[in-house]
């Protein structure tokens, strides 16, 4: 047994405090006017794998961002389907991918020259950022991370699946 605020609770329950945390990313989706130039760019530029293709009315295609989850990319006109939650984008709306540790410079050398206008930033805690345009002007963030959001080191990468 384990006490929770003065509560007994089983091994086999939950701790009500973390039961309904997320525990992982599962995807992002983006909507873009061009499903084919949009797809090009993740997949040319930025390196992700295409994970599957929805070819129905509902067009979309997922790219694989690594630990499980997925970037989607959906044309604006996706059959007439309205957006998910009324979904609704923002001045701050980017997508943040990390990249092998100590790739920075060679990235943002290979970035600028497709021609990529590339904003460069150094965190406090030693992390550094490049930032892009995607073809639909949403914003993209490829961080050299050393550590995560609660300052804990994050271990050495190579590639994917290192």
């Amino acid at each position: 047994m384990t006490q929770i605020n003065d509560t007994a609770v089983t091994e086999t329950e939950q701790d009500p405090r973390t039961a309904f945390a997320p525990v992982g990313l599962h995807e992002v989706v983006l909507e873009v006017a061009d499903l084919a130039a949009a797809e090009r760019f993740y997949r040319e530029t930025i390196g992700l794998p295409v994970i599957t293709r929805w070819t129905d009315e509902r067009k979309a295609v997922w790219l694989d961002l690594g630990d499980g989850a997925a970037l989607g990319l959906w044309p604006e006109a996706t059959g007439g389907f309205a957006a998910i939650h009324q979904g609704r984008g923002g001045s701050h709306v980017h997508v943040a991918l990390r990249i092998p540790q100590g790739s920075l410079a060679l990235v943002r050398a290979r970035l600028e020259a497709q021609g990529y206008d590339v904003e460069g930033f150094d965190f406090a805690d030693g992390n550094r950022s490049l930032y892009l345009d995607d073809p639909d002007g949403n914003v993209v963030e490829l961080m050299d991370a050393v550590v995560d959001w609660a300052g804990r080191p994050i271990p050495s990468t190579s590639g994917r699946g290192s």
